[in-house]
């Protein structure tokens, strides 16, 4: 688990709480120095401004290293301590020393805490048998951007396929031979081991911090069928098993709805333990987690859809007709789809379902998977339970600028984009526009780089204004988009390299691209920071190297490495704008600016090139020096 000191928690009395633009609380008392001077804490360890939420009322102050919470019940009756749960970090802990039985209050306060994520859950009961909204207050402390002050602006993320990432622990591997899992014969189509102990172990280990990575998605964590699948295609006579987590079986599933099950964490993954085990030991080192959320479809081996039939559309084929079928159509004979429209119990469920996966377990944000097959009911329904019951610190949920907001990034392919890019929807989607200029001016070279920088600019604040889309309208200023170059569902990106005659030095430049383009979520898909190679999907998602690379696959390794620890060391590569300042067939200079610093990017498709920044500035990638561009390179210029 996180090593952290424990402060003492203390019950203090109520009284009044300064107000809450007062400089000494968040971030206040930081000159004062301990080893010569007796320093007071910023933060009060009393409140009495409170913001309702059902019958509870909520009090929180913070500052860099200290907080206090207070909650008070204010509803008929008493609570019933015994029969309540009180969480921090996903861990209980008896809270009966700090409630103050009077006043009906829970009051912690605590001071010295080391920077990390520190989420309260309050599910508490009354003498009378009520059982109570849940309360969740989740807490970013620590300064800079890696903790309390940052932005989904500065998310660097890196997507991982938790079954192929690393096999920490063999113990929870799946037989592949046993009961209808033998009929998957593919080995590319089998589960192969990798599991939440194995992230946490790469955690620990800094793989994430040496590319600048402060944000893991990972794969949804809810139990999955363990038999084999029928393929998408109607005609495609091959198995699969559902490593890929977007086969459930566990949806639904709440801490007062248990359909059954004894857990619902897919057990191949790990334990739930393991899952906040990896979580904590994430926020400790200010890293984001969000997970796949798979809301469309459930496997029909769903104790939710054996229970509820009529919550779901009858079987309709999706293949080959998925967008004159995208409401209504099952993704395989085995995947039966949610009529949210016609089913506003069903919108409930499952919405409780992603609330609780949120308080159970402190993720930070949803990809939110196939969001452009699910009827707009249910998204709205989603983010309102996200603002109401999850984003209780947060003071703008329009915006995507506060350390609590919580992130949904949807999949909506196609020409969908923009449609659900809404304030009450979700604050971006995977760019599709991105991916395919992206692809084909760095990888596959059918464009220019002239086509992408007409493309990049104006595409970086594109959606933060409404426009029509799809008979509807779409984008606003909270609009943060994910980039990204490949992922699990497109043919590798060294591998479309490969195919038109190149090789690792493309991967590189867009890698480049990836971590310099300003304003939006960069998305890079585990093995594209080496160089793993693949066609279509089973091919494409192989198991994740960290040993015995290749001279090329290193030197890709490190290109990443220090193009993410740019972007996290200079805000420019991350709020900035982008501007022209060279702009040629093949070659293409650009400068990112935020104000108070320039960064410039030179990416070099042509011969050697000469073109040199200001004085003063020097090449974090190594590539470049002497004022020479060499061929097939990029550098990133920034000021000593």
């Amino acid at each position: 688990m996180v090593r952290r000191r424990l402060a003492v928690l203390s019950l203090v009395a109520l009284a009044a709480c300064p107000a809450a633009d007062d400089p000494n609380l968040d971030g206040g008392g930081g000159d004062c120095n301990p080893a010569v001077e007796v320093c007071e804490d910023p933060v009060p360890s009393t409140c009495e401004s409170y913001t309702p939420h059902g019958e509870l009322s909520l009090c929180t102050r913070t500052s860099t290293d200290s907080y206090t919470v207070s909650v008070k019940y204010t509803g008929a009756g008493k609570l019933a301590l015994d029969r309540s749960e009180v969480r921090l970090q996903s861990t209980p802990l008896d809270a009966s020393a700090k409630f103050d039985a009077a006043t009906q209050t829970f009051t912690f306060h605590e001071k010295g805490v080391p920077p990390s994520k520190y989420s309260f859950l309050f599910r508490l009961q009354t003498d009378g048998g009520q059982v109570l909204r849940p309360l969740f207050v989740p807490l970013w402390i620590g300064s800079g951007v890696e903790y309390a002050q940052f932005s989904w602006r500065d998310s660097i993320m890196y997507q991982i396929f938790t079954d192929r990432f690393f096999d920490g622990n063999p113990l929870n591997n799946i037989n592949n031979s046993v009961g209808d899992l033998a009929r998957v014969t593919d080995a590319r189509s089998q589960w192969q081991g990798g599991d939440f102990a194995g992230i946490t172990q790469k955690i620990k280990d800094g793989y994430f911090e040496a590319m600048g990575i402060n944000t893991l998605w990972i794969s949804s964590p809810i139990i999955n069928s363990h038999n084999s699948q029928p393929a998408v295609g109607l005609s495609d006579t091959r198995r699969f098993s559902s490593y890929h987590s977007y086969h459930p079986v566990a949806t639904g599933y709440t801490h007062t709805e248990h359909y059954g099950y004894a857990t619902p964490i897919e057990p191949a993954f790990g334990t739930a333990d393991e899952l906040r085990e990896m979580v904590n030991e994430a926020h400790a080192r200010g890293i984001r987690v969000i997970t796949d959320f798979v809301a469309n479809h459930v496997q029909k081996e769903s104790r939710l859809y054996q229970m509820h039939p009529e919550w779901f559309f009858p079987y309709n084929a999706c293949d080959n007709r998925w967008d004159e079928a995208r409401i209504g159509c099952w993704f395989t004979t085995d995947m039966p789809d949610f009529d949210y429209g016609g089913n506003d119990a069903a919108v409930k469920a499952v919405v409780d379902h992603a609330v609780w996966q949120v308080h159970e377990f402190d993720i930070d944000g949803f990809r939110a998977d196939a969001l452009k097959h699910m009827d707009d009911k249910f998204v709205r329904a989603l983010k309102a339970a996200v603002i109401a019951d999850v984003e209780t610190t947060v003071t703008n949920h329009d915006l995507s600028d506060e350390a609590a907001v919580f992130y949904m990034v949807g999949e909506s392919l196609g020409g969908w984009a923009r449609y659900h890019v809404r304030k009450d929807m979700v604050q971006g989607q995977v760019d599709e526009g991105y991916y395919y200029n992206a692809k084909n001016s760095l990888l596959a070279f059918t464009a220019s780089m002239r086509d992408l920088a007409n493309f990049s600019i104006p595409n970086d604040t594109a959606y933060l204004t409404s426009q029509p889309t799809m008979g509807q309208a779409g984008g606003y200023p909270g609009a943060v988009m994910g980039n990204f170059f490949g992922n699990h569902d497109q043919v590798r990106a060294l591998t479309e390299a490969q195919s038109t005659g190149g090789g690792y030095e493309r991967l590189r430049l867009a890698q480049t691209y990836l971590f310099t383009s300003p304003m939006n979520v960069p998305m890079l898909y585990q093995g594209d920071d080496i160089g793993t190679t693949g066609g279509i999907d089973p091919d494409n998602r192989k198991m994740q190297r960290f040993t015995g690379l290749s001279a090329e696959e290193q030197k890709s390794l490190t290109n990443a490495q220090r193009a993410g620890r740019a972007r996290a060391q200079h805000p420019a590569l991350r709020r900035g704008s982008r501007t022209n300042v060279l702009v040629e067939d093949w070659f293409w200079v650009y400068k990112v600016s935020d104000g108070t610093e320039d960064v410039y990017v030179a990416i070099n498709r042509d011969n050697t090139k000469l073109w040199s920044p200001p004085a003063g500035y020097v090449d974090v990638l190594g590539n470049c020096a002497g004022g020479a561009v060499p061929i097939l390179s990029s550098c990133i210029f920034v000021k000593q």
